[in-house]
């Protein structure tokens, strides 16, 4: 299995998503109680559950309740929502009885619990829905967009794509819409100039014109990211360009994407790495892989995980169970034992932990004599 976070194209009949790791790392379940940390004045053994830190925030649980903290450990969002989402661009979607809205950094309440859906803010705009008709609200909670359109796509730089009355719309921050002319029957959002598009079941690409560029013949297709789209036919799978022109044969399992300048890439259960090419630059002979991350991927050998190279040459042995990436620091797990691993397999902390999170915001959550707390990038426990 390559091992990654993509963006589908929103006809897909399913949601694609390919975790990292068979743990949780959004909501983590404490064992046991902790201790009192001595270096703060507030009590993590209160808490049910605790998440790593997100754009300055960590979702903390108590009472069957979730609410945030900040780095001080002080409660910033009071312990009320279900399932919240972590803050981006200063707002957090929440969520209450399968209802959703909006909060600041403070806490507050920007939109009331009213939407049946909604998505996190992007470039000033959140999309939402109500009584499934779909719109956009600005960071005050107005909706600057009407939550009228039948079908609505996030934002991509200036424009965006909407449904009305059967009818597909490019349209712009101010909600001005051009006819998009060919008879599409999904649209997805733009990327690198191009928007994702559906006909009679095949799959191309029309531009922010709203004309047809790469006509509809693939059964499904990718974004394009790093100039390239993966596409698929027939179960088999490549790269185009922007001109259409296949630059990646379509000859591959799965749905490999570009990330760091390589994909990763599958046939007959075994993975390996292309360059943007097609040049095959690392054998496909591993079990798993994981995408490339400041210039390592986490590759498995007899279900063991270590780190390789853009050359291929293997720099972390694969002895552990476990990896989480995070800000150029690597957490490992192997044998019950977690510590952090430079770029180099270098250990940075004397300390050994029963487990360990990526490093987020400049802190990871660690477990260690039971208890788990946050330590900074110096192995310092820091609440």
């Amino acid at each position: 299995m390559h091992i990654t976070i993509r963006t589908a194209v929103l006809f897909l009949s399913s949601t694609l998503f390919l975790g990292c790791n068979s743990k949780n790392k959004d909501q983590i379940t404490l064992e046991n109680a902790m201790a009192q940390s001595s270096k703060s004045n507030v009590s993590l053994a209160t808490y049910e559950r605790m998440n790593p830190f997100k754009n300055g925030f960590a979702q903390v649980q108590l009472n069957g309740k979730i609410g945030f903290i900040n780095k001080k450990g002080e409660n910033i969002v009071p312990y009320q929502y279900e399932y919240p989402h972590d803050f981006k661009d200063g707002f957090a979607v929440v969520e209450n009885a399968k209802k959703y809205g909006f909060i600041d950094t403070k806490g507050k309440e920007i939109t009331p619990l009213k939407y049946d859906f909604a998505m996190d803010f992007e470039n000033g705009k959140a999309l939402v829905v109500s009584n499934k008709k779909w719109g956009f609200i600005d960071e005050k909670g107005k909706e600057i967009i009407p939550v009228i359109y039948e079908k609505a796509n996030s934002f991509s730089g200036e424009l965006g794509t909407v449904k009305l009355n059967g009818q597909w719309y490019i349209i712009d921050k101010m909600n001005n819409k051009k006819k998009v002319s060919c008879n599409c029957d999904v649209i997805s959002s733009f990327d690198e100039g191009l928007a994702p598009i559906k006909i009679d079941g095949k799959s191309g690409f029309m531009n922010k014109e709203g004309r047809v560029v790469i006509q509809p013949k693939y059964d499904l297709v990718f974004n394009f990211q790093e100039g390239l789209a993966s596409v698929t036919l027939n179960d088999k799978s490549g790269f185009i360009n922007t001109k259409g022109e296949v630059v990646v044969p379509l000859i591959y399992d799965g749905y490999p994407q570009f990330k760091d300048g390589l994909a990763a890439v599958n046939q007959n259960e075994k993975y390996g790495f292309i360059d943007k090419t097609g040049k095959l630059v690392i054998p496909m002979k591993y079990e798993r892989v994981y995408d490339f991350e400041n210039g390592l991927a986490g590759v498995y050998i007899d279900q063991k995980i270590g780190f390789i190279n853009k050359k291929g040459e293997m720099i972390i042995p694969p002895v552990y169970d476990q990896i989480h990436t995070g800000e150029g620091i690597i957490g490992v797990v192997g044998e019950g034992k977690g510590k952090f691993l430079d770029s180099t397999g270098k250990e940075l902390f004397p300390e050994v932990y029963e487990d360990v999170y990526g490093f987020s915001d400049g802190v990871a959550l660690v477990k260690q004599n039971g208890m788990w707390f946050y330590i900074d990038k110096k192995g310092k426990r820091v609440l």
